[in-house]
């Protein structure tokens, strides 16, 4: 899944939405209290997700929101929801 985040410290951060966001590369302390959605919820290859930034130190990030699980089935064969978190007992 593509994503519009560019995240790089060689440019000052920028919000394009919806064509492009620069972030740095790391979260500063502001992010925990700071982060705000940007635009509206997507949906793209069963996944549904935000984009947030802080807006203080333009960190940014994809936020899944939810997943289609039928995304993990392949063709003829049986979803088991615990091959997704590695269980096998």
């Amino acid at each position: 899944m593509a994503t519009i985040i560019e995240y790089t410290d060689q440019k000052r951060p920028a919000n394009h939405y919806p064509k492009q966001i620069i972030s740095p590369l790391i979260p500063g302390p502001c992010c925990c209290s700071k982060m705000e959605q940007i635009g509206a919820e997507q949906h793209e290859e069963g996944w549904s997700f935000i984009y947030r930034r802080c807006k203080k130190c333009g960190f940014a990030v994809r936020h899944v929101t939810a997943r289609d699980p039928q995304v993990f089935v392949k063709k003829g064969s049986r979803f088991d929801h615990r091959e997704l978190v590695g269980f096998h007992g």
